[in-house]
């Protein structure tokens, strides 16, 4: 593999703000008698969470997470609860959830607005389960928080009891930490075993930790739309679409199936839902799931693209997707630049190009498999690269590439 193959599939896999409202923690030592509330009954209507999200590592630390797995998590060594007096829900919030419990954030927060698991602006992070294996240098603090079902034992060692809207819940101390850049890190952790929803918050200061914690609900006739990237890892070996079916049927929701055609990619893969997970929804309302569709064809069981670069030294990159490919595409090259083709799924080792006009010549790589599937741009004018697969002893074409050579 060439490092120009090696980074297209890299690329393709992969100051401080006013506390408003009475922190937390203060909340929980300032209580002294334990009095039970009535769970919050939501009637009027709620803005609907909007949630965008795929090769990482997970690692832990303040910048990034792990996948939350489904380990009951260590009890408390303090005895006894005292109540999270929740404040009520203001205006231009949006409810963001995972089963009947939410937490209500600004509207104009992002959803998943993360890059190598550290938030690029304030956002609500919602279903990722993988997240790049990168770090940012001196990274801003902004405030996020994310939303996990289940928790990871090794990193939530909760240290009280506590109630939220009468249910029983469990969180830790705030912690912070200082980042290098002249910034603090701060972060805590709220989960609710009944739902097994855990919710942590990453910000500035331990005030606004414990601030965005007390915007948590519990919703009793409201209930999440399922999270599906943890569908497709765990169950893509078996039918990853028939599985989030069952998820929303035991939500109480229904499903409502579309399909979609992609190269080379699995029958049954969740590719999306709308609405987005997070979403508080009422019970029998209908999510639009979204899933691979089967093959066609031999031609559907393979993913193409191709990519290009030079001349000599330059880093011009100029690629095509498996999609612009098979509709058929032109090019852009400078004289002596190199393009070649790459891919996977089923038949790919038969990969090919062939090439009519005279502005490419096959390439002389002998470095390894690109030998036969790169060509350089030998002259001025225009080629045509028709890319195909040999299946069953049969030439199935995959699409065509006009390249222009100037």
């Amino acid at each position: 593999m060439t490092d120009q193959n090696l980074s297209d599939l890299l690329d393709r896999a992969g100051e401080r703000i006013a506390a408003g409202s009475p922190p937390l923690g203060a909340m929980i030592d300032a209580a002294a008698v334990v009095r039970r509330r009535q769970r919050t009954r939501w009637t009027g209507a709620l803005a609907a969470v909007g949630a965008g999200a795929v090769v990482a590592v997970v690692v832990g630390g303040p910048a990034l997470f792990p996948a939350a797995d489904s380990r009951t998590p260590p009890q408390p060594s303090t005895q006894g609860t005292s109540p999270v007096e929740s404040e009520p829900i203001p205006p231009g919030t949006r409810l963001v959830g995972i089963g009947h419990v939410a937490i209500a954030v600004p509207e104009e927060w992002a959803t998943n607005a993360i890059r190598c698991g550290t938030a690029t602006r304030p956002t609500v992070v919602v279903d990722v389960t993988v997240i790049e294996g990168c770090a940012l240098l001196a990274p801003k603090v902004h405030d996020v928080v994310w939303l996990e079902r289940a928790v990871n034992a090794s990193m939530f060692v909760p240290d009280r009891d506590v109630e939220i809207d009468g249910v029983a819940a469990q969180t830790n101390e705030v912690t912070c930490s200082e980042l290098g850049n002249g910034t603090t890190s701060c972060t805590r952790t709220v989960f609710v075993p009944s739902d097994q929803a855990s919710f942590r918050a990453i910000a500035k200061t331990k005030e606004r930790v414990d601030e965005i914690l007390s915007w948590i609900r519990v919703v009793d006739d409201r209930v999440a739309v399922p999270g599906f990237h943890g569908v497709n890892d765990s169950e893509q070996d078996d039918d990853a679409g028939e599985h989030y079916r069952q998820a929303l049927q035991a939500a109480g929701l229904a499903a409502q199936v579309n399909t979609q055609f992609v190269g080379g990619g699995k029958p049954g893969l969740i590719l999306g839902v709308s609405p987005a997970p997070g979403t508080m929804l009422e019970p029998g309302q209908t999510v639009t799931m979204t899933e691979v569709a089967d093959p066609r064809g031999p031609a559907d069981l393979v993913d193409v693209e191709v990519n290009s670069v030079g001349p000599g030294n330059s880093m011009d990159y100029r690629g095509r997707t498996d999609a612009q490919l098979r509709a058929g595409t032109r090019i852009e090259l400078e004289l002596g630049s190199t393009i070649w083709v790459y891919g996977h799924g089923q038949g790919i080792g038969s990969l090919a190009g062939e090439i009519s006009g005279p502005a490419l010549a096959l390439d002389d790589w002998r470095e390894g498999p690109n030998y036969g599937r790169s060509w350089t741009a030998v002259a001025r004018g225009t080629s045509e690269l028709t890319v195909t697969i040999t299946v069953d002893g049969e030439r199935i074409v995959i699409g065509t590439v006009t390249v222009s050579v100037r």
